[in-house]
């Protein structure tokens, strides 16, 4: 289970434009926030919550490890899994904290992040991004004393491959040869997703290796395309979310009646999910130390 259910809300529009390809912009490191505040909350049930609207960086009752898992993605600027971070003390997890800060003028996010789920986010807001985790880092160096290293493991993934040897597609996957430049305001959502409803995702003129990165967030583990679809696809998937239980191909959703999503991938796409191991970046924690509240 992806423990860091916060970071993901508050990320799910931020991670929008690596799914287009993008490479994040190179970042700053000497960038550092204009004022910062973090402070306990020991509310027994306090509410997460996450915004960078008007420059600011704030997260409410977030975990340290929440706050590492967005100041320290992926190479590619997506989100990590629990799996992909390891070390430091058992409070990391427990503890909990407000954090305000400000980025300097012109350095922060303009726009409400929640507010872009429909769309990619621009090139110049991933750039603004890229910057503000910058600004984190420095904060948790300095709040928290965090320092951390980057290692190689072989960790458990999926792969996204062919289930019928025909290759035949399955009925709700349909190739498509669309420019979505061209398609921009007749065709909404072209060359992306559109989330209808908890378990409910269509995509239009989107790649194999696209779609691989959106079931990350349903599976909760690396998935690596290994289809040998070339092109562009549109697809509906139609699946019961479940958020609580190990997933794996047999797990059932909690919906006895309900279909999971590898069984989704495999009777709707004629595609299927295979679990496997690979090497991925996992980032350690050497030291981390509890702040003293301002």
């Amino acid at each position: 289970m992806r423990v860091l259910l916060l970071a993901t809300a508050f990320m799910s529009a931020l991670a929008l434009p690596r799914l287009h390809g993008q490479a994040p912009p190179r970042s700053d490191a000497t960038l550092v926030f204009e004022a910062a505040s973090v402070k306990p909350n020991q509310s027994r049930n306090c509410e997460r919550d996450g915004s960078l609207a008007g420059g600011r960086f704030v997260m409410t009752c977030a975990a340290l490890r929440e706050l590492i898992v967005f100041a320290y993605p992926r190479q590619d600027g997506r989100l990590r899994f629990e799996t992909e971070i390891t070390g430091g003390p058992s409070w990391i997890n427990a503890d909990h904290f407000d954090v305000v800060a400000k980025a300097p003028e012109r350095q922060g996010v303009g726009i409400d992040a929640g507010s872009t789920g429909a769309g990619p986010a621009t090139i110049a807001d991933a750039s603004a991004i890229v910057r503000i985790r910058q600004m984190a880092q420095a904060l948790l160096a300095d709040r928290f004393k965090l320092t951390v290293h980057h290692e190689l493991r072989d960790l458990a993934v999926y792969e996204l491959r062919m289930d019928r040897s025909d290759g035949t597609l399955g009925p709700q996957l349909k190739r498509v040869d669309v420019d979505c430049a061209s398609q921009r305001g007749s065709r909404p959502f072209c060359g992306g997703f559109r989330t209808i409803g908890p378990g409910h995702i269509q995509a239009y003129a989107v790649s194999m290796s696209l779609f691989a990165q959106v079931l990350e967030m349903p599976v909760s583990r690396n998935t690596l395309d290994r289809t040998g679809l070339q092109g562009t696809f549109d697809l509906e998937l139609q699946y019961t979310p479940d958020r609580l239980q190990l997933r794996g191909p047999e797990t059932l959703a909690n919906d006895p009646t309900g279909v999971s999503v590898f069984t989704a991938v495999r009777e709707q796409l004629g595609l299927k999910l295979e679990s496997t191991k690979a090497p991925i970046d996992v980032l350690v924690i050497d030291k981390a130390g509890k702040p003293t509240p301002d």
